[in-house]
């Protein structure tokens, strides 16, 4: 079985479990991005990310994918990735909350990797602020990542998102790089429970990362929740 049927089996299967159970929040999102870029370097191009959530309370896990559509072989070698994770979620004051978790990166064709995480969410005048560590175990790489969103009304139904992002990556005995990057998304809330999204995406990164050039994409998104 190829990891593609084994990601949509498994969809299926924790679908059906949760579905048993009651007072949570599953969403189901299916995204589909002309590049993947993860910390100012490309993995795929043409790529498909489907992704699954539940969440109860303040406690979450999930799976995100990515699957390359093109350029799988030779020279890219694009791969197959699949993201497992976890977490809990306080809230400190109305504005303010904290966040502890883990996600374990299974790859294809390369080694699979374990990073924990720990975060802080404050919300300033409609603008939702966060910062984040991580720390990789395999690989002992340690990133340090800000990131803001803002949403702006178009109408009962429209908006738009504004995203900003930067990071610094260290990665023990190679090196450290900056990157940083910018989203502007139109969502639309086509039903009560599924919102179609059209986004548009900018990443880069400082000379010292892997690809250190500018990357625009673009990405359409459909997320129901149940």
């Amino acid at each position: 079985m190829n990891i593609r049927s084994a990601t949509a089996g498994l969809f299926v299967l924790v679908t059906a479990s949760f579905s048993q159970s009651e007072d949570y929040t599953l969403s189901l999102d299916l995204t589909f991005d002309t590049k993947y870029v993860f910390r100012g370097a490309q993995l795929a191009n043409s790529v498909f990310h489907p992704s699954i959530e539940f969440e109860k309370n303040d406690f979450y896990a999930g799976i995100w994918a990515s699957q390359p559509i093109e350029n799988r072989g030779s020279p890219e070698n694009w791969e197959d990735e699949v993201d497992f994770y976890v977490g809990q979620g306080w809230a400190i004051g109305e504005k303010t909350s904290v966040d502890f978790g883990a996600a374990y990166y299974y790859f294809s064709t390369s080694d699979s990797r374990l990073e924990p995480y720990v975060g802080v969410t404050r919300e300033i005048l409609g603008l939702a602020a966060s910062l984040y560590l991580y720390h990789d175990l395999d690989i002992d790489a340690t990133a340090s990542e800000g990131s803001a969103r803002y949403s702006v009304p178009l109408g009962a139904k429209r908006s738009v998102d504004l995203g900003a992002n930067f990071g610094l990556l260290n990665v023990d005995n190679i090196g450290k790089y900056l990157y940083y990057g910018a989203d502007v998304i139109f969502p639309v809330q086509i039903k009560e429970n599924a919102v179609f999204s059209i986004g548009v995406h900018y990443s880069d990164s400082e000379e010292g990362s892997p690809t250190p050039e500018a990357y625009f994409h673009g990405s359409t998104s459909l997320r129901m929740t149940f």
